[in-house]
């Protein structure tokens, strides 16, 4: 990968910009300002804010990149393109400040959508270990240790876990900083023409932790939850911490879900790859508050040149070598 030196100045950001790309980049919930991140009510993650998504889209638009939907995708994407797909994990009510913003620019966003906490109005689990533990003065360091082994837990089991520790009282939002979408304020979100709606299973449920059966439960249950609230079944699916296996690509697949992020950092090239399930694992780059978004996406656009041109010299093939750098 090149260093920060090779990334151009703004004016030339086309000349860098790789052409037959679709790159994705991925968003959780959103803080209206540093302040909102700074009441700890949530789990501050990208520590992204409005203003971190009005600065990403003007970027990638200023590099001439295309912002499109699944529907676009599906339709097929010209081999020559530029094209950029901003998705939102989770479906949070914050979200819900992005709506203008889209609006503005006429850009399409998927948010991909846990069904289960939209409808029992429950907060995300991280969020709940997040406010609880760092109440009782753990630091950051230490609350991502316990996370991260929570994440090998079914999400029945993880909140046996946190009502065990904190009490049943913890498993209720605060605010609008950590509570879900209502059922009302999805429906009326999906009424936007730049709104598209993903699958992000029934629980947010890391679906590696379950078996055949629990798997086809939470996308399947989510597919159903959609069509009953929104009156659609998504084609796309963001699996939950990014994990994912042979079998949940199967039953993505016969549930009608044709398009899969991952978390893997990775360009998409194009024509996108129909085989060995390549429109189900689709890479996904992630954008952090605490650095500077536009050097941020220059970095992602010198690194995807800059592999383009190596391919293009040595005749490696591209899609392989960029599988195993990821």
């Amino acid at each position: 990968m090149p260093s920060s030196t090779f990334v151009p100045e703004r004016p030339d950001l086309r000349v860098y910009a790789p052409s037959g790309t679709l790159l994705t980049f991925l968003f959780h919930g959103v803080f209206r300002n540093k302040s909102e991140i700074e009441q700890h009510v949530a789990d501050p993650q990208q520590k992204i804010t409005l203003s971190h998504i009005s600065q990403f889209v003007e970027h990638m638009l200023e590099a001439g990149y295309q912002f499109v939907s699944p529907d676009d995708v599906e339709r097929g994407l010209a081999d020559d393109g530029r094209y950029v797909m901003a998705t939102f994990d989770d479906g949070y009510a914050n979200n819900l400040l992005v709506r203008p913003l889209l609006e503005e620019y006429g850009v399409p966003a998927v948010f991909f959508i846990s069904t289960g906490h939209v409808l029992a109005g429950t907060p995300f689990w991280w969020d709940v270990l997040y406010r609880e533990l760092w109440r009782r003065g753990a630091s950051a360091k230490q609350i991502a240790q316990v996370g991260q082994g929570l994440k090998e837990l079914t999400n029945i089991e993880i909140e046996s876990v946190l009502t065990s520790m904190f009490g049943a009282k913890s498993l209720v939002a605060e605010s609008d900083i950590d509570r879900p979408l209502s059922v009302g304020e999805l429906q009326d979100f999906a009424r936007c023409p730049f709104v598209h709606l993903g699958n992000h299973t029934r629980d947010h449920g890391v679906l590696t932790n379950y078996t055949s059966t629990g798997i086809a439960e939470q996308l399947g249950a989510a597919q159903d939850d959609l069509e009953r609230m929104v009156g659609l079944r998504p084609t796309c699916v963001s699996y939950p911490n990014g994990n994912y296996s042979a079998e949940v690509l199967r039953t993505a697949r016969s549930l009608g879900l044709t398009l899969g992020i991952t978390v893997e950092r990775a360009r998409n090239l194009l024509p996108l790859d129909r085989a060995d399930d390549g429109w189900l694992r689709l890479g996904r780059f992630t954008l952090w508050g605490t650095r500077d978004i536009g050097e941020q996406c220059d970095n992602v656009l010198a690194d995807s040149w800059w592999k383009g041109v190596w391919s293009k010299f040595v005749g490696r093939d591209t899609r392989s070598w960029q599988r195993r750098s990821a």
